[in-house]
């Protein structure tokens, strides 16, 4: 099974309705669920990506249903387990993110509680991202890696499962990375035409494997941007699955939850031991299932 933040749901358990009037999102399921769950569970599920109305991942829970609307729901209880460990040292934690968990310091702390709250995020991963993610055990520790991050010392390779069929073989994408407005509460990144020197974005990506409906990159971001390779790839034409901010619906995978973007490795010069790190973080059950289902 996938190391996940949210435990996956027998589909048995899924509850299923067909929409009679009108009705907002919200509303429809609290008339439906509002004996057993909160409005804040169902709220919850909406914004989990584990709602779908005609068989497509709904994020908004304002949205008009009509007659005829098929809507279905997963409100099972939660459960939070704890990310594998990848590396441990006397200075530095490396984890598996599981996709679910946000990239904060008492969150991570919560999830690792044998640490006494003592680690300190030095890089993020989005939400849904999975994958390799490093903390430090002392202050110190955390300024020294932040500063390799800095000076591009510190090498990240990410897997990406995109929509489409990708020609190329390689390539690099290079801009300036802005904000671009809001969407339901999310900031929206973009390129533009020009931009200051810490708004530079370098992606280089190489495509591994290429169907009809999707393909498997590997992403080396050069720079670290936030969304950065989300948005690269979207503008490139070929946007993550499961990424519904910059992305869209994909109907051949209904019950995808997540993006597909995965942290795999991390490399870099240790600044105290001055020895070669290199950890490795493997795909989750997630990708290797829809590597499956699209013949990758």
């Amino acid at each position: 099974m996938e190391r996940s933040a949210l435990k996956e749901t027998p589909r048995e358990k899924v509850m299923k309705f067909r929409v009679d009037l009108p009705q907002k999102l919200l509303a429809f399921l609290r008339d439906k669920c509002g004996a057993r769950y909160s409005v804040k569970q169902i709220k919850r599920a909406i914004d989990g990506k584990r709602c779908l109305v005609n068989g497509k991942i709904e994020r908004i829970s304002t949205r008009l249903l009509q007659p005829g609307d098929r809507v279905e729901i997963d409100l099972a209880a939660e459960e939070i387990i704890s990310p594998e460990i990848l590396f441990e040292d006397a200075y530095l934690l490396i984890v598996d993110k599981p996709a679910g968990v946000i990239s904060e310091n008492a969150a991570l702390n919560e999830l690792l509680p044998d640490y006494a709250g003592q680690l300190l995020l030095i890089h993020r991963l989005d939400k849904e991202t999975s994958g390799a993610l490093m903390l430090a055990k002392s202050a110190e520790m955390k300024e020294r890696m932040v500063e390799l991050f800095r000076e591009k010392k510190v090498s990240k390779t990410y897997h990406a499962l995109v929509h489409g069929k990708v020609v190329k073989k390689k390539g690099k994408i290079e801009s300036f990375l802005g904000k671009k407005g809001v969407h339901h509460g999310q900031t929206l990144w973009g390129s533009k035409e020009k931009g200051r020197e810490q708004e530079l974005a370098i992606t280089l990506w190489e495509c591994l494997k290429s169907g009809e409906k999707a393909s498997l990159l590997l992403c080396q971001p050069i720079t670290g941007r936030t969304h950065q390779l989300r948005v690269h790839l979207s503008e490139m034409g070929h946007p993550i699955l499961g990424d519904t901010l910059y992305g869209k619906s994909f109907t051949f995978l209904p019950a995808l939850r997540r993006q597909l973007l995965h942290a795999t490795l991390l490399r870099f010069v240790h600044p105290i031991t001055q020895k070669e790190v290199e950890i490795k973080a493997p795909l989750p059950e997630a990708f290797l299932q829809a590597q499956h289902f699209l013949s990758l």
